[in-house]
């Protein structure tokens, strides 16, 4: 019966035509034995020795027996319809390990299986999983890692476990200067050969998760598929700062190829007591020997006890306890124990148990914050209150104030119109003389013609007229002069700058022709009207105009003239407004009285109190504009100019 042994992957090779220098092995990804068996056939450590020329002496003179012995061993299997005993193994690392490693397991079930064409596959993990699901495997040998999630999917179960030195672990290896702990792994790049593997990545996976459960998620992982020393030659290429590698694997590496591997050194590593390799994980249980859930109970049970009664090569013992694998899983949550349904609340919490934390903090942070501006606010409240309620006491005081002020200005200028009614007294009385005498003159004139009997009904008709008219022009005067001088609120209304000079000119014309002045007046039509009160307007061109009269009283009354002008002028700042210049010929200011001017109680004139201007000024400020004087460049005298800002209410 022929036993033959198959790895899937890996490229076939002719076999050596001499035993001898094969020392009786073949090579290649694809071998067949011949063995020969029968009761008397034992182990193959319990066959005698003999040297090695008499060995291939034997060899060479059973050449033709040991082909004959093979086709007619080949006849009778066919003729008894010999089962083929298919075997998966994990291959982890490619080339020629799964023959090197489980030859003398393949040795033993050979001898002990009678009857079976034992045939062993080596596939990499996702292989080994297809092949499961498919049921085309009778055993399987894999990672405790990759066991375990079968057995939960496939419902396999182990029957034997690999009792060997070799640790079941992982190792961190890099370049030296290697990273000083698991700490400096954040951030860097680190390969690893597939997420599936127990010792190539799970084993460190879950060292990394509890040293600090943020730290998988701040390294770059780098996955570099089979076989496994990938991983460590994407290191040496640069194309990670570290690898996890199988414990031993690292020591395999640099003992076959030291010029290729020796640059590797491992770090965050302990020394295995039995191995003598370095590891960086904790160890787990031995590989397991598993059958499959269509493998009969009693060819498992053969199978067992073949494995259990060997004591060279590869040794194994019973099934161990696995608990420690089924930690690592439930710990990473993944094969048997990933989630697939509902989650619950501690699981919830154990998995954003720092976020949770960070939100609790934020949320304490902000109940903290919350209170204590809620704090501030209520005191800021109760100082914005008290201050307010300050406030609202000094504006009532300075409302009053302001009022007072105001009926203590109005009462200056009443007392200001008054003045200057007084200083015209002279003038309003002759311009009332004249239109009373000519009242008188007609109506004696009328009584002469009635006492003579010569009443002519026209001339008394046209007497009459001119003494209706004459009392009229006298009505006119005191009407002017009571709306003057009466005390009055602030009234703004549209008022024509050029017409109000013109209703002024009635006041100051007896003035003006007793003191000898001429004036003339250049009044621009047409002009835009301002919001003003027309009355303070008038009191303040009458008190120029009187102010003008006095300056010029010294000077020939040839010479007395006055200019009065209006037009629009831009000022540069406020914009476009109106102007009214009252321009005499008199002695004029030096400077220091034009510094002065208009300043409350300074008063050039030997008899006056220093008010006029200062309330003409505050009357035109008032109204949004501007009062100053100037020294006219044509000539002797002073200019004083009124600017007025158009359609404004000030």
């Amino acid at each position: 019966m022929s036993i033959f042994i198959w790895f899937s992957g890996v490229s076939p090779s002719v076999f050596s035509p001499d035993p001898c220098a094969q020392g009786g092995r073949a090579t290649g990804a694809r071998r067949t034995w011949n063995v020969r068996k029968g009761p008397d056939a034992g182990p193959p450590g319990d066959r005698p020795r003999t040297s090695p020329p008499a060995r291939c002496a034997l060899l060479g003179a059973a050449l033709v027996k040991a082909v004959a012995l093979t086709f007619t061993l080949v006849w009778f299997a066919a003729a008894a319809g010999a089962d083929t005993l298919r075997i998966g193994v994990l291959d982890y690392s490619g080339a020629d390990h799964p023959l090197t490693d489980w030859t003398p397991t393949m040795e033993a079930l050979d001898a002990g299986l009678p009857g079976f064409d034992v045939e062993l596959v080596a596939l990499d993990i996702h292989a080994l999983e297809a092949a499961v699901a498919a049921g085309t495997l009778d055993f399987l040998i894999t990672n405790p890692g990759n066991y375990a999630e079968l057995e939960y999917r496939y419902h396999i179960s182990r029957i034997a476990t690999a009792d060997e030195n070799l640790p079941v672990a992982s190792t961190l290896v890099a370049v030296d200067p290697a990273p000083a702990g698991l700490a400096d792994l954040a951030g860097k790049r680190l390969a690893v050969v597939a997420t599936e593997a127990f010792g190539g990545f799970q084993a460190m996976w879950r060292e990394l998760a509890e040293a600090n459960p943020g730290l998988p998620g701040r390294i770059d992982w780098v996955v570099t598929g089979y076989p496994m020393q990938s991983a460590a030659q994407a290191v040496l290429d640069g194309r990670a700062d570290a690898a996890v590698l199988r414990a031993c694997l690292l020591e395999e590496l640099q003992a076959a190829e030291p010029e290729v591997y020796g640059r590797l050194v491992s770090f965050e590593a302990r020394s295995d007591p039995e191995s003598g390799c370095a590891v960086s994980s904790r160890t787990y249980p031995g590989w397991p020997f598993a059958k499959m859930a269509q493998t009969p109970p009693d060819l498992a049970k053969q199978v067992a006890v073949v494995l259990l009664q060997m004591q060279d090569g590869n040794v194994w013992t019973v099934p161990v306890d696995y608990q420690p694998v089924h930690d690592l899983l439930r710990a990473l949550k993944i094969g048997p124990y990933a989630r697939t349904g509902p989650v619950s609340l501690s699981e919830f919490f154990e998995d954003y148990r720092e976020w949770l934390f960070g939100i609790a903090a934020a949320l304490a942070f902000w109940a903290i914050h919350s209170v204590r501006t809620e704090t501030l606010v209520r005191r800021r409240t109760r100082a914005l209150d008290q201050a307010n309620a300050g406030l609202k006491h000094e504006i009532a005081e300075r409302h009053r104030i302001e009022e007072e002020e105001r009926q203590h200005r109005r009462e200056l200028e009443h007392v200001a119109r008054l003045s200057i009614l007084g200083e015209m007294a002279s003038s309003i009385a002759h311009e009332l003389n004249q239109p009373l005498s000519a009242i008188s003159t007609y109506a004696q004139g009328c009584l002469m013609r009635l006492k003579a009997g010569r009443l002519d009904p026209g001339d008394m008709a046209r007497a009459s007229e001119e003494i209706a008219a004459q009392a009229d022009r006298a009505a006119l005067v005191i009407k002017r002069i009571r709306a003057f001088v009466r005390k009055r609120e602030i009234q703004r209304t549209p008022v024509d700058l050029s017409e109000m000079v013109q209703d002024c000119a009635a006041l100051f014309e007896a003035t003006t022709h007793r003191a000898g002045v001429r004036v003339e007046m250049l009044l621009a039509p047409d002009l835009p009207t301002v919001q003003a009160d027309r009355v303070h307007l008038q009191q303040v061109v009458l008190n120029l105009v009187q102010n003008a009269v006095d300056a010029m009283a010294a000077i020939p009354p040839a010479e007395r003239r006055l200019l009065i002008r209006t037009a629009v002028e831009v000022d540069p700042l406020r914009g476009e407004g109106l102007c009214l210049s009252v321009r005499d010929r008199g002695c004029g200011m030096n400077d220091a009285a034009l510094d002065r001017f208009a300043e409350a109680f300074h008063t050039t004139k030997p008899e006056g109190i220093g008010l006029g201007l200062a309330l003409s000024r505050s009357i035109v400020e008032a109204h949004g504009g501007s009062l100053r004087a100037e020294r006219p460049q044509d000539g002797q005298g002073l200019r004083v100019t009124l600017w007025l800002p158009i359609g404004e209410e000030a």
